[in-house]
This record gives C-alpha cells, sequence and structure tokens, in this order.
C-alpha cells in the first residue's frame, strides 16, 4: 500500500491555495469549456511551457501569500516567472486592461489611484474629465 502511495505521490500539494491557482491559471488558458477562456486562453494568453509541470510553477513563484492571487504584470503576456507575482485585490484591479491610464506630472496612474493620491472621490474626478476638464483641474479643481 505505501508503494502505491509513493508511486502516485507528485508534489504533495494538491488542495493548497497555491495549487488551486495554479489549476485556475491552467483553466483559464485552456479549457475552452470555462466560461472565462475567452478573457485568456480565447485571446492568445498561454502559460509557459514550463509552468506546465506544477512543481516548476512553485519552484519559480512560490507559496501564494495569505489575501493575495496570481497576477499578470503585463496583461497581454503569457503566464511566466518573469510576468507573474501574487497581488491584492486592489493591486489587481489596477492591472486590468480596460482600467483608463492617465498620466500628470511625469507619473502614469490608473483613475482610481490618482482620485485615491489627491484624496477626491472617484465619480467626482470622473465626472470632471467627462466635462473635459484638464486632469490638473479635476484633480485639484485649479484652473492654472
Amino acid at each position: 500500500m505505501l508503494k502505491n502511495n509513493r508511486r502516485n505521490y507528485k508534489h504533495g500539494m494538491t488542495g493548497t491555495r497555491t495549487h488551486g491557482s495554479w489549476c485556475a491559471m491552467i483553466q483559464r488558458c485552456f479549457d475552452k469549456k470555462y466560461s472565462r477562456y475567452k478573457y485568456y486562453g480565447g485571446r492568445g494568453i498561454t502559460v509557459c511551457p514550463e509552468w506546465l509541470e506544477f512543481a516548476n510553477f512553485y519552484k519559480d513563484i512560490g507559496e501564494r501569500p495569505e489575501g493575495k492571487s496570481l497576477d499578470r504584470i503585463k496583461n497581454h503576456l503569457c503566464y511566466s516567472k518573469e510576468n507573474c507575482k501574487w497581488s491584492t485585490r486592489k493591486e489587481q484591479a489596477n492591472n486590468k486592461r480596460n482600467n483608463r491610464l492617465l498620466t500628470y506630472q511625469n507619473k502614469t496612474q490608473t483613475m482610481k489611484q490618482w482620485a485615491e493620491e489627491f484624496d477626491i472621490n472617484y465619480r467626482v474626478f470622473q465626472k470632471r474629465l467627462k466635462l473635459n476638464w484638464s486632469i490638473k483641474k479635476a484633480l485639484t479643481n485649479i484652473n492654472h
């Protein structure tokens, strides 16, 4: 019996958060029946060959920290050691491909990040921009 268990033993991490993240990554990229496949594998997002083996994924990115999930740094690139990290929900929200990025004072951030930095209500900031206010005026309500 023990001999059989050893033969089937691969990494001992099935059921962990880390393994679950790896399985979800594989599903997003390769399972055409997965409801969100069109946003990943369906648009060409794949997994680097090394990460098709869980042990390599784990070696490269490590244990999934509490409160974090797998995030691609550049959303148009594949899942790989160079393009992935463990991120908080807030970090991931700021890294979505549909975010509107604005540059002000040689710094580029999402609208949400600018609103937080200038302590302005996001919806107010958004409405000001829709009224064609400059970024400076929208953030500071200063004309000059």
